[in-house]
């Protein structure tokens, strides 16, 4: 992945120092080469992170005639595939994205749907003058915009979108509340009022006095009675979308948590290679967070070049602020601490790229509570607010209401909870799925369209995996959301994937003597550090209490209020008050 920057002005009274702003801050998205892309209307600039087409790939690329024009941040799988699909001829640009603007002269946006890979898009057609920002299915590759003056600034990441265009930036007290209630922003929010996310598997179109935005793919189209999926099907697809995602002309390795989805790709990554793979684990020094057992144990049979990278509480005491700092998203973890001292660690070893094993649980089930949804107990009562948010009156997803008015009034101050009225997270529709499409899905499919919505997107794959991996110049990719895996997830029953309370059974079924029979029938454990009373010393806490009291929007004892109430929600809502106060001041925003 790269990083992607750009301002487009239809007026054609192009501002192009923000756009040099913006690059010079992504350079540590893409050390390797910088491209341009200049018009009267749109300048743009490709912060190149090489991975593929090294001596044969460049940028901006065009479709045959010469309409489209596109810079993009990403790597396209089955970019042959389409090119043999397209009828096109072998060109000298030899990037994989370069048939990206050629998809879309042909198809428009719906042609972005047939890209299996990862992407941020920048289209210009140069006959309409208007410009296209897409983002890839599940939003691997983040993209953010802002409009102001008449111009379009657009950016990989939302720190250097906000320091570099001019203008008094305020918080959005709505994107404050969705992370209070639901642990993540949901897209297009960010806590910056006027600065959105594209969507996944949108293109947002900009030109004629206005902007629009065009879904071309959504998760959730299930299909379950057709024939079953048989777990050679499953095994194929899931070792198709490894190697694919091993291509390159620079060696791949992998994430080892330990746990079944990445030491099932570490199996298949490893028969795939012809070298030792290199493997990483992150280890606690603490017998209720480590897993370097397992770790061990799968790299031990693989046979891989294995590193453990310790992420002790001094650790994490030193670089949680500098981390969220970094990425500008709010926290209720301080996980991310040991996902930044990875990334650090794989750069440092020489690799620009590793798998991960993100999107397995939201497409197989794999979390506990679906196992709780399929007990057929009594409908939940019904609220308006859930069917303003979801679509559907008995679903809540991970929402306790029950703690949803005493959080806000532990953490917010009393301005602030009035000027919250009418922004409140349940008013945003967060699936995107009407009432009568939300109506036709189990209770099971429902939570998966939900945890793909709310959590993938937005956190696992954005701060967690994108922002962390990039701040060392470090490509993620994740097979679990390859194309094909994820028709096969669509097409398998609910009945198949969670079984005798056990979520992912049909993977595990598929990897039966394949994977370590420890780590296949382990129960879940997930990916955690030590929390914040383990790790805070006195004066550090007294430093963030400051932050929160000097914010604006929380109040000055929000912290001994929510540890009075058990801080209770998606992690530590004290970690949500002190990070989103920490983005505060780095952005210097105004309530």
């Amino acid at each position: 992945m790269c990083g992607l920057c750009g301002t487009y002005a239809p007026d054609g009274g192009l501002d192009r120092t923000v756009t040099a702003t913006m690059h010079s801050r992504l350079t540590h998205r893409g050390p390797d080469e910088t491209y341009s892309l200049s018009t009267p209307v749109l300048t743009a600039k490709l912060a190149r992170l090489g991975m593929t087409a090294l001596k044969d790939g460049w940028q901006p690329a065009e479709d045959g005639g010469g309409r489209f024009v596109a810079v993009t941040n990403g790597e396209i799988y089955n970019a042959d595939e389409l090119r043999d699909r397209l009828g096109l001829a072998r060109a000298a640009n030899r990037a994989d994205v370069a048939v990206v603007p050629e998809l879309f002269a042909r198809h428009g946006p719906a042609g972005l749907a047939l890209i299996d890979g990862q992407f941020a898009t920048a289209i210009h057609d140069r006959v309409e003058g208007t410009l296209h920002l897409g983002r890839d299915r599940f939003g691997v590759s983040p993209l953010y915009y802002t409009e102001a003056d008449g111009q379009v600034h657009f950016c990989s990441e939302l720190g250097p979108l906000v320091r570099s265009v001019p203008g008094t930036w305020r918080l959005d007290l709505g994107a404050v509340d969705q992370y209070l209630q639901l642990g993540n922003i949901v897209a297009p929010r960010t806590l910056v009022r006027d600065v959105r996310a594209v969507p996944p598997g949108t293109v947002v179109r900009f030109g004629g006095g206005g902007s629009e935005t065009v879904r071309y793919w959504r998760y959730g189209e299930f299909v379950t009675d057709g024939p079953a999926v048989t777990a050679e099907e499953l095994r194929h697809g899931v070792r198709q979308a490894v190697r694919d995602r091993l291509r390159g002309d620079v060696e791949i390795g992998a994430c080892l948590s330990g746990g079944f989805d990445s030491s099932t790709l570490v199996v298949e990554a490893a028969a795939a290679v012809d070298r030792p793979l290199r493997t990483y684990s992150v280890v606690f020094g603490d017998a209720l967070l480590d897993e370097h057992r397992f770790q061990r144990e799968v790299a031990g049979a693989v046979g891989s070049e294995h590193r453990e990278i310790p992420c002790l509480r001094e650790d994490v005491t030193a670089g949680f602020e500098q981390m969220v700092r970094r990425c500008c998203y709010p926290q209720r973890e301080t996980y991310n601490v040991a996902a930044l001292m990875l990334s650090r660690e794989v750069r440092s070893s020489g690799l620009k790229g590793v798998l991960s094993g993100e999107g397995a649980d939201e497409l197989f089930f794999g979390y506990d509570s679906y196992a709780f949804d399929g007990l057929g107990r009594s409908p939940r009562p019904g609220r308006a607010e859930n069917e303003s948010a979801w679509g559907r009156a008995d679903f809540s997803w991970e929402v306790d209401w029950r703690q949803v008015d005493r959080r806000r009034a532990d953490s917010l101050t009393p301005e602030s909870a009035e000027a919250l009225a009418g922004q409140e997270f349940w008013r945003d529709r967060l699936v995107p799925f009407t009432d009568s499409e939300a109506a036709g899905l189990t209770p099971m499919q429902m939570r998966s369209v939900a945890d793909t919505s709310v959590q993938l997107g937005s956190h696992l794959l954005g701060d967690h995996g994108d922002a962390m991996l990039m701040a060392h110049s470090v490509e993620g990719r994740y097979p679990f959301l390859g194309n094909p895996v994820v028709d096969l997830a669509l097409r398998v029953g609910d009945d198949a994937k969670v079984v005798d309370f056990e979520g992912k059974a049909c993977l595990k079924s598929a990897y039966a003597g394949v994977v370590p029979e420890t780590v296949l029938r382990r129960a879940k454990q997930g990916f955690t550090a030590h929390g914040l009373s383990a790790l805070a010393d006195d004066r550090l806490l007294a430093g963030w209490r400051d932050l929160v009291a000097a914010s604006e929007v929380f109040r000055t004892d929000a912290l001994e209020g929510l540890a009075a109430h058990g801080a209770a929600g998606k992690g530590d809502t004290r970690l949500s008050v002190i990070s989103i106060s920490m983005v505060i001041d780095e952005l210097g925003l105004r309530v």
